[in-house]
Parts: C-alpha cells; structure tokens; sequence
C-alpha cells in the first residue's frame, strides 16, 4: 500500500521566538525538515503539512526539502489536507513537535492501518496523550484516507491531530510499542514531543550518532572520525553549509597541489592533511541533518580529482630530486590505484557492505597524504610515491580477490510490535 506523511504542523512553541513547534531549531534545520526526512526515509511518498500560518522560515524549509527532491505541499485546512491523498492511500499522522528514531517510523509504516505507535503509561511518559488505562500515544498513528476524510468533515472547531487520533483509536488499532528492552527496563520514551528549543537542539546533537567504522580505512577509523565526532557537535548549530566545508577542503587540496608544483613540499603536504578532516565534519553534518552526502557529483568526485592531480603534481620535484624519470611511473600508479582502491569501496558499501579481510589497513588518497610529513622527516619524499603505488596495488589485490557483496540487513531500533 502506497504511504504519505500527514504532519501538524500549527501549534506554537513555549518560550521562543521561532513561533511555530514545526521552526524549531535542529541540528542547523528545523524541526519539520527532520519529521519531513524521517517519514520519506520511511517510505511515504509524498508529505502533507498542516499549517495554519505559514511563515517565511517555513516556506524556506520547504524550498530546501524540494531541492533534495521531496515532494511536499501545505494544507492550510483539515478538508484541504485531507484532499491530497490519494483514495488508497495510507497516511502516517506525524504528531506537532514529535522527534522519533528511524525505526519508529519505519515499524508503523510496515503495519496496515489503523496502528497507533504507543508508550507505557507511567510517569516518565506524562507528557504523552493518554490513549487508555495501559498506554499513551506517542506522535505517530497510522490511517486511511477515509478515515482522513471523514474526520476532516466533521471536524468544525476541534483540533485535527487529537481528534483524528482518537478515530483510530476507537477503530480498534493494532498497538505498535515505541520502547525496546533497555528503554521498557529503564522506563523511558524512545521518543520526545519537543516544545522548546532546549529540546529540539539536545535531540539533534543526540542524533550525532558515531560515524560506522567497520568498513573504514584506518584513517577515517582512528584519526578523522575522533576528530570529525569532536568538531561536527560544535558546528552543527550554526548556519554552515557542509558544501561549504567540502569546497574548503578542494581549495585547500589545490593549495597542496600548486606548493607541489613549485617544490614547496612541507607547504604541500601540510595543507593536505586537512581537506580529509574537513569532508568528515562535513558527512557528519549531513547525516545529522539526515541528507544524503552524496547527493551531488560535482562534490563527491572534485575532491577525489584533486587528490590524483595533487598525487600527479608531486612527481614534478621528485623527478628533479631523483633524477630519474621513471619515477613518474610511480606517481601515475599510485594515482590510479588509490583512485580505483576508494572508488571500488564507494561502489561495495552500495551493495550492502564489503566484506574485505584487514579493511582497516587498506589505502586511501587521505591515508597516504597523512603518511607524507612522516617520509619528509626522515627525507624520504623521492620514496612516497612508490610507497603509494605499492600500498594501493595491495589493496587493490584484497579488494578484487576478497571483497565479496554482503546482503543489507534490516538495522535494530527502538520500536518493535
């Protein structure tokens, strides 16, 4: 059954000036971006925003979701709302405030409607509408566009969300706990309904989960994802772009080139340890900001270009320092290789996942710039680039004898029937 996403989007929030409970402030977006992702994440096609008011930082957000290719549209009624489903359409309620995890989402978009999504009754979970004497609601209720419609009908001056809950409700729905063990043992919400900034910006930095490192080069694994993890929470308030950052980093590589170039090797090689970092924060950011990082070619590939014209360029000094021109033999291997090494990865994690003995260990365009001031120290910069190519041919032997595609497993969360 196709899905859609029906969220509030109209009550105010306490204490701020950002109005609206849908404009506050997370993880650098607004709050009704990330309901927005985590229903499409989810399978909605489409998303539907109940706004009675609709402010200019609202019609911004919904110009960035439409960028990314979301499909989303106000409704400034009930009957309006209600006019853009599709008859067999199922639609998930997406309670005003409500900040859930992936797999809330996702379980009750798995369910046939009516579902309601429930916690326990117990005093951590006040905060939650009373659904009966056992359970509360907890911001996300599954339904059919009939149901939509008729509520919508009979609405007059009651409030959609409530009224539309209790609907389901009373039409005997399948409950769908929002709590796993831990949280059951512990009794805690594995949700929040967020009507603060406070809130709003505590759960986005909480969504900063650590980077997965078990596919990682030993470079990303033990020096840019402590790093990125430390910098990343710092900025992700504020208003910067992870492009930004990403354009950085190809400047800074282009700097490292062009010292190449005129034999500045220490210049060089210091201004390319950064642009690695810099692109981790920047990942980091978008999967905070639950974007995808690889949205755009024209990022994902100008650095990568720039690392094997950096690569290529650095045989300019070697060559004059070794006198030999089959040193440039050894750079135009190593750039090739380390360049197939990291594109082959990219195209295996698609798949669901290498499955390569010592990942770890394996090369990077990053990890061998990151090696480079340790061949300077000891003056060994004539042997990097032979280094590199004998690293990257390793590697890529592991890769094209080992690596073996994995099937994609559904990720454990938080919800469960």
């Amino acid at each position: 059954m196709a899905i859609a996403a029906l969220i509030a989007a109209y009550q105010e929030a306490e204490g701020t000036e950002s109005g609206l409970r849908a404009l506050l402030p997370m993880a650098g977006r607004t709050l009704l971006e990330y309901q927005v992702r985590r229903a499409i994440g989810a399978g909605a096609r489409h998303a539907v925003i109940l706004v009675e008011r609709v402010p200019a930082a609202l019609n911004e957000a919904l110009d960035r979701l439409r960028r990314d290719g979301i499909a989303v549209e106000i409704a400034r009624t009930p009957a309006d709302a209600a006019d853009r489903f599709h008859p067999e359409e199922a639609s998930i309620l997406v309670a005003d405030g409500l900040i859930a995890a992936p797999p809330c989402f996702e379980a009750l978009a798995a369910q046939r409607p009516p579902a309601v999504l429930v916690v326990p009754d117990i005093p951590e979970n006040a905060g939650f509408e009373r659904v009966d004497a056992q359970w509360r609601w907890a911001g996300l209720a599954l339904t059919d566009a009939n149901m939509l419609s008729e509520t919508a009908a009979m609405l007059g001056d009651w409030d959609l969300q409530s009224t539309l809950m209790r609907r389901i409700v009373q039409s005997g729905p399948r409950f769908v706990s929002s709590n796993n063990d831990a949280d059951a043992k512990e009794g805690r919400a594995s949700i929040v309904i967020a009507d603060d900034e406070a809130a709003s910006r505590r759960a986005g930095r909480a969504d900063m989960l650590p980077a997965r490192t078990d596919d990682a080069s030993w470079i990303e694994r033990f020096v840019l994802a402590p790093a990125a993890g430390i910098i990343a929470p710092l900025l992700i308030d504020r208003p910067i772009e992870p492009n930004w950052l990403r354009l950085a980093a190809v400047a800074l590589a282009i700097g490292g080139a062009v010292a190449f170039y005129f034999s500045w090797l220490w210049t060089g090689a210091i201004l390319l340890l950064l642009p690695g970092l810099l692109a981790a924060i920047a990942t980091r950011i978008d999967v905070a900001r639950l974007c995808d990082p690889h949205n755009n070619w024209r990022t994902r590939l100008a650095l990568p270009a720039v690392y094997g014209a950096a690569i290529a360029v650095f045989g300019r000094p070697v060559v004059e320092m070794a006198g030999n021109p089959l040193h440039w033999a050894f750079v135009g291997a190593a750039m090739l290789l380390l360049l197939l090494v990291e594109r082959t990865m990219r195209k295996l994690a698609k798949l669901g996942g290498p499955a390569v003995p010592y990942a770890a260990a394996r090369a990077t365009a990053t990890g061998i710039f990151w090696l480079l001031p340790l061949f300077g120290a000891f003056g060994w910069w004539i042997w990097w680039p032979a280094f590199a190519a004998a690293y990257g041919l390793l590697s890529a032997f592991l890769l094209i004898e080992f690596a073996a595609p994995v099937p994609k497993t559904a990720e454990t969360g938080h919800c469960e029937d």
